[in-house]
């Protein structure tokens, strides 16, 4: 199988490259960037030296198309819309068999009217938006065996959904949950700006987009279709770190112990989450694919808290995941990572 990243200059377009030129089964053939970022790879990501050959190249979507079997868009929110505009027929018919795994927010949801508050732009494809799979790996197997377009949950929602949709999925989610949640800087994108970059984030902690985050409408959305979706209070912070998400959910019930064994039990054949008591720590996931969950009771309480690389299980691990799941390979391909410590 071939496939093609477009967006390399960007961080999770520049782990794309690395995991899939580790890929047992996939060929990158083609690396797409705007013009300011072309020539070899290694220039542009001089880690990969020794590693690969390739030159990043500007090129048209829609004629890429016709070369791969897979395209990775890792292009910024509202961009991709048109991108995968290029890509169909006025008609919605197909102009290319190659599949589609989008990383932006753009075709997460289905309902149209939710995107132009927080992207500032209408939504000009939502003929489009019904035919991509949301996927949460863990959470949508059965939906990406065979797919052909998949939007890519966010990082926030990605740790968050974990940790809650064992419980929506038995309906045992209280009415209301706070979700506290801390991201690191590679979060922002890689072009510096003001209140993101390292000298105004490396010794700061801050909230930010309180109770009015972009990830929001997919969380509920995602724990609805399971089965509930509870008022959900998301309030999320940056924090003075590279990588990394780590959310912390607070969940008041009557019986915490039963809904930690749901939790525990939701996850005993998923090869990427691990389950524990105690709290997870970033340093035991960032540079993996992994999404580590730590259960803590108290007496009419539970809380869960989940770590996980934020470009990583965040966006480009989980769209080699989901990869994999569309064309029936094993899961682990290109993935089989261990943190690094420390």
């Amino acid at each position: 199988m071939r496939a093609a990243v477009v967006g390399a200059s960007g961080y999770v377009g520049g782990e794309l490259i690395r995991l899939l030129i580790n890929h047992p089964r996939i060929e990158l053939a083609r690396v797409i960037a705007r013009g300011d970022a072309l020539g070899p790879v290694t220039a542009l990501w001089p880690h990969l030296r020794g590693l690969t050959d390739l030159v990043v190249e500007a090129a048209e979507v829609v004629d890429v198309a016709q070369d791969v079997d897979v395209i990775f868009l890792a292009l910024p929110h509202g961009v991709t819309q048109d991108v995968v505009g290029s890509l169909f027929e006025a008609d919605g018919t197909p102009r290319t068999p190659a599949r589609i795994i989008d990383l932006s927010g753009d075709f997460r949801l289905r309902d149209a009217t939710l995107y132009p508050r927080w992207y500032q732009v209408e939504h000009r494809f939502p003929h489009l938006l019904g035919r991509f799979v949301y996927g949460l790996s863990e959470w949508a197997r059965e939906e990406l065996a065979g797919a052909r377009y998949v939007a890519c949950p966010g990082c926030f929602a990605t740790a968050i959904e974990l940790a809650l949709a064992p419980l929506a999925a038995a309906q045992a989610l209280p009415a209301d949950v706070t979700v506290v949640a801390a991201t690191g800087s590679t979060g922002s994108g890689k072009k510096p700006v003001a209140g993101t970059h390292h000298p105004a984030r490396a010794t700061n902690y801050k909230l930010y987009k309180v109770l009015d985050h972009q990830h929001t409408p997919e969380i509920h959305a995602l724990l609805g279709g399971l089965g509930q979706a509870p008022r959900l209070d998301f309030i999320p912070a940056s924090a003075p770190m590279t990588h990394g998400i780590f959310a912390t959910a607070m969940l008041r019930c009557d019986d915490p112990d039963a809904l930690a064994q749901r939790v525990l039990d939701a996850y005993q054949h998923a090869p990427f989450v691990r389950v524990q008591e105690g709290s997870p720590e970033l340093n035991h996931v960032v540079g993996s694919n992994f999404a580590d969950l730590g259960l803590m009771t108290a007496p009419g309480a539970l809380v869960i808290a989940a770590a996980i690389d934020n470009t990583l299980k965040g966006a480009a691990g989980q769209a080699v995941q989901n990869l994999n799941l569309m064309l029936g390979f094993d899961e682990r391909d290109g993935l089989r990572l261990a943190p690094s410590l420390p």
